[in-house]
């Protein structure tokens, strides 16, 4: 029995048809967590599926290397569209995904052809083309599955080997990265050359006859995926040490900051106080010398009053001078937004603590508290301290619109700044509660948001 061709161009045409929605579908997930900040990421997969789509069904043929370029280049034309910032980092992922796609592909090939020579080598699957038919269905198949599992474990990887997705990519490290990926380009167009130069003087595929192609194909794509981790490790290990020393540099100028802040303002409020001191004793002698005046009288006891109710006299006692301060001038700041901020802080009793490092968590995390209230209908802080056996908790809850994603290698949220500096204050805060042995732990609730830092102060 002879299966038309139609049949045979059926089943082709739709495992086609699959491999387009799955790779636009991976390249989707491949981009998600680095551009999480643009809500429209959902038109890079889109934009894959179309362009392979045309080019699919147009009449003349493109072969699969430029076809994967083109389809590449659409999708960072529309990153770029989207979001016209850090264009290098786009171009990094639109390359890295055509290599990725080869690599799958490579692999993939390597299987097909193998399980095509051991599939001709029964004699009844030779002599029938119904069995034939019917062997090419299930490879396809297996193409398929293979395609979804494969690049699943490739985009995953990548996704856990490349650790600061939110970070800008400069040109430099750009053309740091893609001078391998140049390599591994041309090596996919030397295969391709080979093949096709093959093919047209023979009139056979070079696997046909050299079983040995498949198994050097197979080598080279493991080899070209292996130099990619190496690469983007190498990378991010940069990357890593480049964090490191300006999570360093920060925590460094944001102490001695604190530190000369924080002198300024006991010497402003010693003077302060102590003029506060002489103007008690002056009103008291004006008292003594208006006598029997009422009116004077009543005039000097209202300044009195005045004098003792004012803001100084009410002095925040958290337990430290330090953190005074702190939460003296945050909640300042918050009322100047109309934020309220309310607190039940408590500085440990006969503790280790460096009041500075407290003050350190204090400052950054009030700080990105006033800067997430502040866009709220309702604004609130409230800050709290609470000792659990050796454990000495700080929480901070806030009032938030939204949802911030977080960032699963870190487990913190992605920020939402730019600029130099930013980025790092909740870094900062988990650096200083691991010196004490300690973690933070966030958690996003209805229009709320919560940070909890614990240290052991024993």
């Amino acid at each position: 029995m002879i299966v038309s061709e139609f049949y045979w161009k059926i089943v082709s045409d739709t495992a086609r048809a699959l491999s387009i929605f799955i790779i636009g579908w991976y390249f989707y997930r491949f981009v998600k967590p680095f551009l999480s900040e643009n809500r429209h990421i959902y038109l890079i997969g889109i934009t894959h599926i179309i362009i392979m789509s045309i080019q699919f069904i147009v009449p003349f043929e493109i072969r699969g290397g430029l076809a994967d370029a083109v389809g590449a280049v659409a999708v960072f034309v529309v990153m770029y569209i989207m979001d016209k910032r850090n264009w290098e980092k786009k171009l990094f992922l639109s390359v890295a995904f055509y290599l990725l796609e080869w690599i799958a592909w490579g692999i993939i090939t390597a299987v097909w052809n193998i399980t095509y020579n051991i599939s001709m080598l029964v004699p009844a699957v030779r002599e029938s083309f119904l069995l034939q038919f019917v062997a090419y269905v299930i490879r396809l198949i297996l193409w398929v599955v293979m395609e979804i599992i494969i690049m699943r474990l490739l985009v995953n990887l990548m996704h856990r080997l490349y650790i600061y997705k939110s970070e800008n990519m400069t040109q430099n490290e750009l053309a740091l990265i893609l001078a391998p990926f140049a390599s591994f380009i041309m090596g996919r167009q030397i295969f391709r050359y080979f093949n096709d130069v093959y093919e047209m003087d023979l009139k056979r595929y070079i696997w046909d006859y050299h079983y040995g192609y498949n198994f050097i194909l197979f080598l080279y794509q493991l080899i070209t995926f292996a130099a990619m981790i190496t690469v983007i490790k190498t990378y991010q290990n940069i990357k890593a040490s480049e964090r490191k020393e300006k999570e360093e540099t920060i925590l460094a100028r944001q102490m001695e900051d604190m530190k000369n802040h924080i002198g300024e303002v006991e010497e402003l409020y010693r003077d302060i106080r102590s003029l506060k001191h002489d103007m008690k004793n002056h009103v008291m002698v004006l008292e003594k010398l208006c006598g029997k005046n009422e009116e004077a009288s009543r005039y000097v006891t209202q300044l009195m009053k005045q004098i003792d109710e004012t803001t100084l006299s009410a002095e925040i006692k958290s337990g430290n001078p330090v953190t005074d301060i702190i939460i003296r001038e945050k909640q300042k700041e918050a009322k100047e937004k109309g934020i309220d901020l309310q607190y039940e802080f408590h500085y440990p009793e006969n503790s280790k603590l460096n009041a500075f490092d407290v003050s350190v968590i204090l400052n950054n995390a009030v700080n990105n508290a006033i800067e997430a209230a502040v866009e709220c209908e309702n604004p609130y802080i409230y800050l709290s301290s609470y000792r659990k056996d050796n454990a000495y908790m700080i929480e901070i809850k806030n009032s938030f619109v939204g949802k911030r994603e977080i960032d699963e290698n870190s487990g913190l949220p992605f920020t939402t700044k730019s600029g130099e500096g930013h980025g790092f204050g909740l870094a900062n805060i988990r650096k200083m509660s691991q010196k004490y042995f300690g973690d933070i732990e966030i958690e996003q609730g209805d229009q709320a948001f919560s940070l909890v830092v614990m240290l052991m102060i024993e």
